[in-house]
């Protein structure tokens, strides 16, 4: 064989083999090759041969793809015997280390991008001037990765470009990975030496003031339909807001703002759970997200402001709102690893979500079926078929998909058609994934994620964002709480450093639409033979207290999905009271079931008791230090009275924001109720 390395192959690990074929190919390939069955390879002007003891020929050229690779196997598509080829080439190799620095960035291909078809560079420009916004990562010893709004790029070998995989439909040399060279070459050339980077593609024009006319336009209409909803209360018939909010939604999906479309679509969606009585609707993330979306437009006219001065905002303004991102992309070749399942109901439906993780990228996406309430006493939610599968199987295992497509909000779109098999259980092992912000060490480690990262109304609108996974150890105290119909347990969750508590609270709330999670949850937390080891679940501020809602309990030999399945009903213990809640948090839990209320019932109605419950309020947060609170919950009788109706939006939407906030606070220094 010719003794010129091949070193794109050398630079390949097996994470790296996963994302070009698939977790089966590589596993059966080590084993192979663990026992002893190598091919025999030659090398003829840059195509290296592998022979295999049946007789199959495998061939790879110098500037091809693994899935370009000619075999003769009778595959039709990626085969064993490719990856072979790679694993075989870097085990005669054993001992040459592949020749890559510790940091390397993909703006070394720029030049090199002209070779590719003039179509691929069309559709790359056009995406360019869009200005998407591309977030960079380029850590020493790391694979180099982009994330574009609707695809993830990653680079694997830093001798060719033609490993670079992209998880749309072409996966490999396609826009996406165009974009990605460019913006890893631009922000080079201004930023040297980055580790990681949000960048636009295309800056805005300082003297372009058409970006403050379009904001201006939807932001009057948005505070409208907010004045609206505020003051007839969502509890109204939709008759009377539906016009005004199709009109708001129409006009962002004329403008091409996918995120604050999909807000607007999310209030009407919240609507209508509070009107049919789901029991997925959540007063309070409702009243958190309603408030968002005067938030979001607000804080794009500022980065709009501050990038028409000549200054770099904290994040473009097209980032916030969503603009020119695709309504759904398909996917190439998927391998997908559950995070569990959510059953819910309402007065005429129930159904099933089902979250999911790429476990190369760390993207969330999820899964949604609803079906006639009527039939749910013949089949729950768990035992329906979805894409072919019985949605107990779905949620408790990982799957490959050869044809999914996902849309802006993380809906993954599977049918019967599509070729889709799962794979294997979900294990332990399948959830390994410590680069990534869904796997997190413990509930110290959570924590500061959550306090560090951008508030909800600045990020995509994806309603994974609030998942995670987190490690199980010893239960402290487990209780029922049968006033509010919760099972409640403190559990450590991963070490202490620097006196952090890291105590985990686990929190279920008792439903109709999954009659046994919670005993399947007491009991889990009770055995000793096989103890929880993992949790995967919703992670929330409650009360200034950490708290996750679990969707799957992994002990050591098996996962297991809380919404689904039948468990033997248990005697559950009332257990130790909750400690008192401090006065501060007492007071902002006070505030938001004010606001909830106001919210759903609206201000026009009661006027008087508005006034005198804010001013009441506002005197009792002004003895705790909270004066920016107060303030603004004082300014609320006057606003009542004046046609300011803008003005009393931005204000409601800014209690909310700011009491949120405060609560969240209280995450620092979960002992001391000073968090004004």
């Amino acid at each position: 064989m010719n003794t010129a390395l091949r070193n794109e192959l050398l630079e390949l690990t097996p994470q790296a083999l996963i994302a070009l074929s698939n977790a089966g190919f590589v596993k059966r390939s080590q084993k192979e090759i663990a026992a002893g069955n190598l091919p025999s390879f030659s090398e003829n002007d840059g195509v290296l041969t592998a022979q295999f003891n049946d007789g199959t020929l495998t061939r790879l050229s110098r500037g091809q793809t693994l899935k370009e690779a000619d075999c003769s196997c009778s595959a039709s598509g990626m085969c064993r015997h490719r990856v072979m080829l790679v694993l075989g080439y870097q085990q005669i190799c054993a001992g040459i280390p592949p020749s890559a620095p510790a940091r390397w960035q993909p703006g070394e291909w720029l030049a090199g991008l002209a070779s590719l078809p003039a179509a691929t560079l069309k559709r790359a420009q056009q995406l360019a001037e869009k200005g998407l916004v591309v977030e960079l990562n380029c850590t020493p010893g790391a694979v180099p990765a982009a994330r574009l709004p609707m695809s993830d790029v990653r680079f694997f070998s830093r001798s060719t470009i033609q490993f670079a995989r992209c998880d749309c439909v072409e996966g490999s040399l396609c826009e996406h990975i165009v974009l990605a060279v460019q913006a890893f070459a631009a922000a080079e050339a201004r930023h040297p030496g980055f580790e990681q980077l949000v960048w636009q593609l295309q800056e805005d024009r300082p003297d372009n003031p058409l970006h403050h006319t379009e904001i201006d336009a939807l932001l009057a209409q948005l505070n409208q339909l907010s004045y609206t909803l505020w003051s007839g209360g969502i509890s109204q018939p939709a008759v009377t807001f539906s016009p005004l909010l199709t009109q708001t939604q129409r006009s962002a999906q004329q403008a091409g703002w996918r995120w604050v479309q999909l807000c607007l679509q999310q209030t009407a969606e919240g609507i209508e759970h509070l009107h049919h009585r789901a029991s997925h609707y959540r007063a309070g993330s409702f009243l958190s997200q309603f408030a968002g979306l005067t938030a979001r437009l607000l804080a794009a006219r500022e980065m709009a402001r501050v990038a028409a001065e000549g200054e770099t905002p904290v994040q473009p303004w097209r980032n916030i709102v969503g603009l020119g991102i695709q309504e759904q992309v398909r996917l190439d070749h998927l391998r997908l690893v559950s995070l569990g399942m959510e059953s819910w109901q309402n007065d005429r439906h129930y159904g099933v979500i089902i979250w999911f993780t790429d476990p190369d990228t760390g993207s969330v996406m999820h899964l949604s079926r609803q079906w006639p309430v009527a039939e749910q006493q013949n089949t729950p939610g768990w035992q329906r078929r979805i894409a072919g599968f019985q949605a107990e199987m779905l949620a408790g295992g990982q799957i490959i998909s050869q044809a999914a497509q996902r849309d802006a909000r993380g809906e993954l779109h599977l049918n019967a058609r599509d070729r889709l098999h799962t794979v294997a259980p979900l294990t332990p092992a399948a959830w390994e994934m410590p680069d990534f912000p869904l796997c997190q060490p413990g509930a110290a480690a959570l924590r500061r994620f959550l306090l560090q990262r951008q508030p909800a109304f600045t990020r995509p609108l994806n309603q994974s964002d609030d998942l995670f996974i987190l490690p199980l150890g010893e239960c402290l105290n487990i209780r029922w709480d049968a006033g509010r119909q919760t099972l409640e347990a403190e559990i450590i969750s991963g070490s202490a450093e620097n006196g952090e508590d890291n105590i985990l609270q686990l929190s279920l709330n008792a439903t109709s639409s999954a009659p046994h999670a919670i005993d399947c949850m007491f009991s889990l937390l009770q055995q000793q033979d096989d103890p929880p080891c993992k949790v995967s679940g919703r992670a929330s501020v409650v009360d200034g207290i950490l708290t996750l809602e679990p969707l799957v309990i992994m002990t050591r030999q098996r996962a297991w999905v809380l919404h689904a399945g039948e468990h033997s009903q248990q005697r559950l213990p009332s257990g130790t009271a909750a400690s008192p809640l401090p006065c501060t948090v007492q007071l902002l839990q006070r505030c938001q079931q004010m606001l909830i209320q106001w919210l759903h019932n609206g201000l026009h109605h009661q006027e008087q008791r508005v006034s005198r419950e804010a001013e009441s309020l506002a005197e009792a947060l002004s003895g705790y230090g909270f004066e920016r609170l107060s303030r603004l919950l004082r300014q609320l009788p006057a606003l009542l009275k004046s046609a300011e109706h803008q003005q009393l939006v931005t204000t409601l939407s800014a209690i909310v924001l700011l009491r949120d906030g405060l609560e969240q606070q209280y995450l620092l220094a979960p002992q001391n109720e000073d968090v004004s």
